[in-house]
């Protein structure tokens, strides 16, 4: 059981990584293509008719994506006053349902994405010859992240007691994994 528990954790790190990694390169390319935008703009007087519209698709990505990292590094804010104060057996409770309030957003982000992406991957982007597929199924993939991450919390503090995730310390400003 320790096997399946430390092979799940290395999973749910490499996810992360991942994760992390398609975030920055989100990132890059919407700075990239926004730099592009400004130049075409303002230095060629010819403005890319395609920029915004494509880094506002990357931006849902980024955050679905990165709501899913911040999920697992548990970097999203918490109020702690009252959960703090309790015995260690409500703090225990109280952190599996929060888990679980978790993993029922993602649950709805499942589904309700899954729906979105059927009414509206007949479609196509306003100034890209692309599916609105691609940019609604953020949505979904975030959903199951999150669904993911959260289960293996409860999983591990439940058939694990002892072990801990490595919540990716963050050290000026950076998570450790990058």
């Amino acid at each position: 059981m320790k096997k399946l528990i430390q092979g799940i954790v290395r999973l749910d790190d490499w996810v992360l990584k991942a994760t992390l990694a398609l975030c920055g390169a989100l990132l890059a390319v919407m700075v990239a293509v926004a730099a592009a935008g400004v130049v075409c703009r303002f230095a060629l007087h010819a403005s890319l008719s395609w920029s915004e519209e494509f880094d506002a698709y990357l931006f849902v990505w980024l955050t679905c994506l990165g709501a899913a990292a911040g999920v697992k590094l548990r970097a999203h804010p918490q109020v702690r006053a009252l959960a703090d104060r309790m015995p260690s057996f409500t703090q225990k409770a109280i952190a599996d349902l929060t888990d679980a309030v978790v993993v029922a957003l993602g649950v709805i982000l499942v589904l309700y994405g899954g729906e979105m992406i059927s009414m509206m991957g007949t479609e196509t982007a306003a100034s890209l010859p692309i599916s609105m597929t691609y940019p609604y199924l953020a949505i979904p993939v975030g959903g199951a992240l999150l669904i993911f991450h959260s289960l293996v919390r409860i999983l591990v503090a439940h058939a694990a007691p002892g072990a801990t995730i490595n919540a990716a310390p963050i050290v000026h400003g950076l998570p450790e994994h990058i």
